[in-house]
């Protein structure tokens, strides 16, 4: 496997400085860099508007108290709420749009993203630490940009048109964006480039249309790497317990199975993995243990860009 570049915020600060990154380097937690000649253009920022948040065991009253005690000994785990950015050439594109909070906002302007460059934002569902950034008010936030979401998640959302206040937030988007919000099918190739494609993959459990989006290459060479969205919510725990469903999940049986899919992918491809609520930095890779779970590895070997 090609090693991925995973630069901590403070390599950020000090090796990037005539890249975009390097206006306030301190600022991002995360950057992932794709190591292939034909993929020297793409970069994918983290995006993370509220550091320091724990994952609270409360969260995850099914589970065994051993289990929780175990994973979670100061009753909670360290996590995130992130949004990632995909530079690939001209184009930006957004994976989810957080909470849109005023340091989420910042924190895309330091990245030297404008509301009026962003090209597309892929949607993994449309919980409400996912979405909020897509309105400023009732107005639509980025206004040159298509926003996709799974059918499955679409519809759903769009049935519960009567039932408010649950609703509401996704409704008023889906008004705001009218035709330029659409839905796709999984497994179709959502959007690429001349360098690159993404895919979205069945990842329902969590919501009926949580996505994984799988970011490839256009030729067979090259870097991948995966977006798990709310595949896990709190990752010292649910890597080496897979079956341990935070209750936002909304189908446990199929949520459980998916998590236990896609990370079996990700540990037999060797692709490297981005989580939403991943904490600092964001990124890694993952193994498989002999327990049934997972291992979760995140300081990887760094290679600084020029």
């Amino acid at each position: 496997m090609k090693h991925f570049v995973l630069l901590a915020a403070l390599v950020v600060t000090m090796c990037v400085a005539n890249s975009i990154f390097a206006q306030n380097g301190a600022l991002f937690t995360g950057v992932f860099v794709f190591d292939h000649e034909q993929q020297q253009d793409l970069r994918i920022v983290a995006i993370d508007e509220d550091p320091g948040r724990i994952m609270d065991a409360g969260l995850f009253a099914t589970a065994d108290p051993d289990v929780l005690r175990r994973y979670m000994p100061e009753g909670g785990a360290p996590a995130s709420v992130t949004t990632f950015v995909l530079f690939a050439g001209e184009d930006t594109i957004l994976f989810d749009a957080g909470l849109g909070g005023e340091l989420w906002v910042q924190k895309l302007d330091e990245a030297g993203v404008k509301p009026e460059s962003v090209k597309l934002v892929l949607l993994t569902h449309m919980h409400g630490d996912h979405i909020g950034g897509l309105l400023q008010g009732n107005e639509r936030r980025f206004p040159n940009a298509k926003v996709l979401v799974a059918r499955p998640e679409y519809e759903w959302w769009l049935a519960r048109s009567y039932t408010p206040p649950a609703a509401e937030q996704p409704l008023r988007i889906l008004a705001a964006y009218g035709t330029d919000l659409a839905a796709f099918n999984f497994d179709d190739v959502v959007f690429e480039n001349s360098e690159v494609k993404v895919k979205a993959l069945d990842a329902s459990g969590h919501t009926p249309g949580h996505t994984v989006f799988l970011i490839e290459p256009k030729d067979s060479q090259g870097e991948r790497l995966l977006i798990l969205g709310d595949l896990l919510h709190a990752a010292a725990l649910q890597f080496p317990r897979p079956e341990v469903c935070a209750r936002f999940d909304m189908d446990h049986e199929r949520a459980i199975a998916a998590r236990k899919r896609i990370l079996d992918f990700a540990a037999q491809e060797k692709i490297p993995v981005a989580g939403m609520h991943f904490p600092p930095p964001h990124f890694g890779i993952v193994e498989k243990n002999d327990q049934g779970g997972y291992i979760f590895r995140s300081e990887m070997s760094v290679r600084f860009p020029l």
